[in-house]
């Protein structure tokens, strides 16, 4: 049962045994695994519930839609674009499907760094294995990589990189390449058309538009969420109110410390909202002869992995990945103003850009900010960040001039700087990588609630449960301890996978059906 909380109108008064908050990566899957298991689940979604029938594969129309601040979410100092989802599904409705397993190196270092024992290879695995069934995991077919992967996989194998063609979740995709504003064909097995009708299937009663602010603490347990119905603005339009045993909270790495910390809970330790990671990325935009038209087919289906051995060191490097931006947004990020932004627009078709992204240690903060639709988000490259960024960004123009690029432009905003063939590339190590100098994004925001074996030093245990509060939950990918150094989408449903099925494992514990 799905149903639109401000459409309806009024107020909401409900009880459960389980109030999930988020119905993205990881709430919809702990939402589905606790229905099915019999329990009565209410989930709660600030966001509308759009399906592929809204989906206009118009950019002003889908970003106001699918994001939150459409889009245009920034770090207070408006150094990064933040990008996050705000609709039921959640990120996974406008990300572009790198399906990937947590590096092994990352769960060890997890063990052995943060106490977390728990997190075992073997211990995972089921997990793991029933996830990526449920989101149809599969290898993208070379038939599927499209011009701009081909390009930028013909450049790295020129140089001896490594990369491969990754995994995805797509089922019978149509290679429109609208991805990102939501797929307008189903084909991508986001939530929205995977566990989020599970849940619903099991019982689960869905509440769009439906925004939790403050959790309560009765006896010293989870007890209550309160809120309001939201119109798209965040305006208030009507009071929730659920009763639950347990609490899961899964409203992302933004969010959810935000909330706890609106609720004055689960932060002993001082650690809420902490440690935020970025994953920030870093463009490069090669310039062909040839038409390309980059926006058709799988947007991102080859990976270079040459510059992150997590085996090795599992604290840093960083990945380059094709990106394809449509014309809104490009035009936003491409420097210069009046006849010379024209001039580069025009090239438009015949552009293919690549991302540098890093496993940083950089770590920034979120806390509440003047309104409950805005909070303050803080980020600042570490040095050694700022280096390995800009690093990044010289091995991405090499990848594309090998392909055969022409010029590459790296978006400097007061004095862009446009590179041919056998240019000194020291010019970029030079000016560095400063935020507020060149665009900067993420759209995997990560650790703000990390798990952690020691209470003084975290914010849940090893199955997302609350060290100070017992039935309070957090499964998104706040909890992840560190920068997770890969796409984030099956850890973060894993993760949850497995916090659902440890609930279930001590529900006579935590308490009686409501």
């Amino acid at each position: 049962m799905s149903i639109d909380l401000f459409e309806r109108g009024g107020d909401l008064r409900e009880r459960a045994d389980v109030c999930v908050i988020g119905s993205g990566g990881g709430g919809a899957v702990a939402a589905a695994e606790l229905a099915a298991a019999g329990l009565s689940v209410v989930v709660l979604e600030q966001g509308h519930h759009w399906t592929s029938r809204n989906f206009t594969q118009r950019e002003e129309e889908m970003l106001p839609r699918l994001f939150e601040e459409a889009g245009m979410r920034q770090t207070a100092d408006g150094g990064v674009i933040v990008l996050q989802g705000r609709n039921v599904g959640g990120s996974t409705v406008h990300n572009l499907c790198y399906a990937f397993r947590t590096p092994p190196a990352i769960l060890e270092m997890w063990r052995t760094e943060h106490g977390l024992p728990e997190l075992s290879d073997a211990a995972m695995a089921g997990s793991f294995a029933r996830v990526e069934a449920s989101l149809k995991v599969k290898p993208i077919l070379e038939h599927e990589v499209n011009t701009p992967n081909r390009l930028i996989r013909k450049g790295s194998e020129a140089l001896g990189y490594s990369g491969f063609v990754t995994n995805h979740n797509r089922e019978n995709c149509v290679q429109a390449g609208y991805c990102i504003l939501g797929c307008s064909y189903d084909a991508k097995q986001s939530m929205l058309v995977t566990y989020v009708p599970t849940a619903e299937a099991a019982g689960a009663r869905l509440y769009a538009s439906a925004r939790a602010e403050r959790i309560e603490v009765s006896g010293g347990q989870a007890h209550r969420v309160l809120g309001h119905a939201v119109d798209a603005a965040g305006r208030a339009h009507g009071t929730l109110e659920v009763e639950a045993r347990v609490v899961v909270l899964a409203a992302g790495a933004v969010a959810s410390p935000d909330l706890l910390l609106r609720s004055g809970i689960a932060n002993s330790s001082g650690q809420v909202g902490k440690n935020l990671h970025l994953h920030p990325s870093i463009m490069a935009a090669g310039v062909f002869d040839d038409e390309i038209h980059p926006y058709r087919g799988i947007p991102q289906s080859y990976y270079i992995d040459e510059f992150i051995d997590l085996e090795r060191d599992p604290h840093r490097g960083y990945v380059l990945m094709p990106i394809t931006g449509f014309p809104i947004l490009t035009s936003a990020n491409m420097p210069g103003f009046g006849r010379a932004h024209y001039e580069r627009m025009r090239s438009y078709s015949r552009t293919v850009g690549l991302l540098a992204l890093l496993h940083d240690a950089s770590a920034g903060s979120v806390e509440p900010g003047k309104s409950l639709s805005k909070p303050t988000i803080r980020y600042a490259l570490e040095p050694n960040d700022a280096l390995q960024l800009a690093e990044g960004l010289v091995h991405c123009v090499e990848v594309l001039h090998a392909a055969g690029a022409r010029e590459v432009l790296i978006p400097y905003h007061d004095e862009p700087l446009v590179l041919a063939p056998g240019d000194d590339l020291a010019e970029i190590t030079r000016r560095g990588v400063k935020l507020g100098e060149i665009p900067v994004a993420s759209t995997h925001p990560q650790s703000t609630c990390r798990m952690g074996g020691d209470p003084a030093t975290s914010v849940v245990n090893a199955f997302g449960e609350s060290h100070d509060v017992p039935g309070l939950f957090v499964a998104d990918m706040s909890v992840f301890p560190t920068s997770l150094g890969a796409p984030p989408q099956i850890t973060t449903a894993a993760l949850a996978d497995r916090t659902a099925r440890h609930i279930l494992d001590r529900w006579d514990e935590l308490g009686p059906s409501a």
